[in-house]
């Protein structure tokens, strides 16, 4: 489908001009300068030559067949262009122009009208408001940026000319080079996720980039990137989140639920390497150009300065590496070629006055150490040391090794140079040490995720029958009759129990009468709660009372709950008293579902009370789940600590929790119009986890 675009046998510049200050002279110059091999077709009916070249009236006068067309027009004529382009058989586009929707309504009405004409003339279209395309495979430089592509293996998609022009002037200077250049503009058409597709398929593409403002279909979006990071990395910036704003009342899980961290669980989930600065988009870029891999977290550090040295240091243990713990022949070797006064451990300093005979020493052993993954190799400028001739030793040596070899030459002019001839071999280096090593954790974290990430369709532990799958619907549907914003909580509790996830047996009281007789029934210390459609935290409205026994304190919490919320909502309609059994002393969880407006549904884990409103102790994952990833989000929690037991206690019954996550996800697939689930606490016990509360928005 976007073949066209990417290897034309012939392009019509729509708006050609001879004029040098004119976006349409800077195309056509290009496509010529930068030696494009297929057939040029300048369009100006105003002209008969342009920079040499035969220049027609419209596409319509073109003899020959036309695979691209690039419109550098007035927007308003645009759909008269495209309607001849259609006419001609073009069925690729690429419109340049700004005018669209980014300049307001009555530019989103010309966008749509020129989406009708090129859907009915079956045209795909990149932008408008867009840079072009750049094609190092094919010198194709179909854009107005001023230089074009070295040769690479990197493709880059962009929803901002700027970005990629920035990227383009950063890559020329840094010796970079790239298989593709896509810039999206307005993407009314084609979007990231067909580019995506492309560059899945690409031979020339060996790693994938992107910096994206928006996702236009976040479900589409992850299922297409899952399928590409299992054989190429996928490095995304992504900016411009959602605001905390658009939330309506929402339950804890919804509160938690905050956007952009919606989009690290979704990215991290789907294999994606997300960048959260422009820096480290680039020192990324730097690594994945250099065309090595990691094969492991172990990583040697190689100073002539202690200070950086224990800093590296650091950054690897706090980026969750381990620093490489060196073979005893290595440390031998060290000991007798280095002077008494370096450290041959690990970070290895080999003290100020090390020259560049030094480096070759320990580089060359160090690369043949089996207990090391990788290399960070810092110098700092002192008065004997030989700079440009230590660049060179690194160029040399890394020619014998597949381990990734990553440069910090801390300073300013006297490493200029030998920074430059590192990037010129193809070596990554980086101003700060610690962002080598941000560059590697965040690497090995991908690593790790193809290795792991076994999932290919996941396996339901049941089926709810269509007598239940009914039921549901009938209380979801009179509960939007009744304009609820929440279900009661005996419809909650009815949901969870045909989902097979336990929960308190609940009683409802109407007065203080009730609630005294249902506690005699119960025969245990109780709990009282307000039961009311418009109280969604039931503790900020003073509406729970717990560990009641006698008839007399159940009498006198009534009325309190009553008086509590009646003060904090005049308004609320309350139906009763919600009366449970206590439970038992637990470790106590917090457990949730979010219909994330983008992604789909989330099911959330982490910490109840304190854990959960304080520490934000949780973890979300895309549904649908598999048994792995259940067990990954509570192994990611500081609540894992509790549940596997401390200072005697004896540890919970994971298992159960890992069958209400997997069952949750269930629910989240089968009823989407359930918005929020919020199980707090959940009580985690030694042979069983039971629901407290339970909370379902809608």
């Amino acid at each position: 489908m976007l073949a066209n675009f990417f290897n034309p046998k012939s392009i019509a510049v729509i708006g050609a001009s001879e004029k040098k200050n004119k976006l349409g002279y800077a195309l056509l110059k290009n496509l010529i300068d930068f030696k494009y091999g297929g057939k040029i077709y300048p369009i100006n009916p105003k002209r008969q030559k342009i920079l040499k070249l035969k220049t027609f009236p419209s596409v319509l006068d073109v003899q020959g067949k036309i695979d691209l067309a690039i419109v550098i027009i007035p927007s308003k004529i645009i759909p008269l262009i495209l309607e001849q382009c259609g006419r001609k058989k073009i069925k690729s586009v690429i419109i340049i122009s700004a005018g669209f929707r980014e300049i307001g309504n009555k530019g989103k009405e010309l966008e749509n009208k020129i989406i009708k004409i090129a859907k009915k003339h079956g045209i795909k279209i990149l932008g408008p408001n867009c840079l072009g395309i750049l094609d190092s495979t094919n010198n194709l430089n179909a854009s107005f940026a001023g230089q074009m592509l070295q040769k690479g293996k990197i493709g880059f998609i962009s929803q901002s000319g700027a970005i990629c022009c920035a990227a383009l002037d950063w890559a020329e200077k840094m010796n970079i080079g790239f298989s593709r250049f896509v810039s999206l503009g307005n993407a009314a058409d084609l979007n990231e996720i067909d580019f995506l597709r492309f560059f899945k398929k690409d031979s020339k593409t060996k790693t994938i980039i992107a910096y994206l403002e928006q996702i236009t279909n976040g479900k589409k979006f992850i299922k297409e990137t899952s399928q590409i990071t299992k054989t190429k990395p996928l490095i995304v910036i992504k900016s411009g989140e959602t605001k905390e704003g658009r939330q309506a009342v929402s339950s804890h899980t919804g509160a938690l639920a905050k956007s952009n961290e919606m989009t690290k669980f979704a990215f991290q989930q789907s294999g994606i390497i997300q960048a959260n600065s422009l820096l480290e988009l680039f020192d990324l870029i730097k690594f994945y150009s250099a065309e090595i891999l990691l094969n492991g977290p172990k990583i040697a550090i190689l100073t002539n300065a202690g200070g950086p040295g224990a800093i590296t240091a650091d950054a690897v243990k706090k980026n969750n590496l381990k620093l490489a713990n060196f073979q005893k022949k290595t440390v031998e070797f060290l000991e007798k070629k280095l002077p008494v006064s370096a450290s041959v451990k690990n970070p290895v300093d080999l003290i100020g006055d090390a020259k560049a005979d030094r480096y070759k020493i320990a580089l060359d052993i160090l690369i043949k150490d089996k207990k090391t993954d990788a290399i960070i190799i810092i110098l700092t400028p002192q008065s004997v040391t030989e700079v440009k001739k230590t660049a060179e030793i690194i160029i040399k040596l890394s020619k014998k090794t597949k381990k990734p070899i990553l440069t910090s030459f801390i300073g300013g002019k006297n490493i200029k140079q030998a920074n430059e001839i590192l990037s010129k071999a193809n070596i990554p280096v980086y101003a700060y040490p610690e962002q080598a090593v941000k560059v590697l954790a965040k690497v090995w974290n991908y690593e790790k995720w193809k290795k792991e990430n076994k999932k290919i369709s996941p396996s339901f532990n049941f089926k709810i029958s269509k007598n239940s799958f009914n039921k549901i619907k009938r209380i979801i549907q009179e509960a939007k009759r009744k304009k609820l914003k929440q279900l009661n909580a005996f419809d909650a509790e009815k949901i969870l129990k045909i989902y097979q996830i336990p929960i308190v047996k609940s009683y409802l009281a109407k007065n203080s009468n009730e609630a005294m007789k249902i506690s005699k029934r119960i025969n245990q210390s109780v709990v009282l709660k307000i039961s009311s459609p418009d109280v969604i935290h039931k503790t900020d409205a003073g509406g729970i009372k717990n560990n009641l026994k006698t008839p007399q304190e159940i009498k006198l919490a009534f009325k309190e709950i009553i008086k509590n919320v009646k003060k904090k909502f005049p308004k609320a309609r309350i139906d009763g008293i919600i009366i449970q059994p206590m439970v038992q002393e637990q470790k106590e969880m917090i457990l949730g579902i979010k219909q994330d407006e983008l992604f789909g549904p989330f099911v959330m884990f982490g910490g109840g009370g304190i854990f959960a409103e304080v520490f934000k102790d949780i973890s979300f994952r895309l549904s649908p789940l598999v048994k792995q990833e259940a067990r990954e989000m509570i192994k990611e929690t500081k609540a894992m600590k509790i549940l596997k037991g401390t200072r005697g206690q004896k540890p919970a019954d994971i298992g159960a929790i890992v069958k209400i996550l997997l069952n949750l996800s269930i629910l989240s697939q089968d009823f989407p119009e359930i918005k929020e689930v919020d199980i707090n606490p959940l009580m985690a016990g030694e042979k069983k986890a039971v629901a407290v509360d339970v909370r379902m928005m809608i």
